[in-house]
C-alpha cells in the first residue's frame, strides 16, 4: 500500500477541484448534502490518488481559463463532485 499524500496539500486540491467543478462545499455541508465524515473521506480519497500531480496541472489550466467542467475521469471524488455540482440552487 502506497503512503498517503500530505493532508494539507490534498485539502487544497479538493477545495480547488470543488471550485473548478462549480461545487459549493460549504453550502453542501450546511444543507446536509455532505457530512464532516464525507468531507474527511473526500480528502482521504484524494490523498490516496496516484494522479495528484496530473490533477494539479489540470486545476492550474482550469483556473487560468476560468472554465467549469466535470472533474477528470481519474479523480477519486468525481462522483461526489458530479452529484453536488448538479444540486438545484
Amino acid at each position: 500500500m502506497a503512503p498517503l499524500g500530505k493532508i494539507t496539500d490534498h485539502i487544497w486540491l479538493v477545495r480547488r477541484m470543488a471550485r473548478a467543478t462549480g461545487t459549493d462545499l460549504s453550502t453542501a455541508m450546511q444543507d446536509g448534502e455532505i457530512s464532516n465524515q464525507d468531507w474527511s473521506q473526500m480528502v482521504t480519497n484524494c490523498r490516496g490518488c496516484a494522479c495528484a500531480g496530473a490533477c494539479s496541472g489540470w486545476l492550474d489550466q482550469h483556473e487560468l481559463d476560468g472554465t467549469r467542467d466535470d472533474a477528470p475521469a481519474y479523480c477519486e471524488n468525481r462522483v461526489t463532485f458530479d452529484r453536488l455540482s448538479r444540486q438545484p440552487a
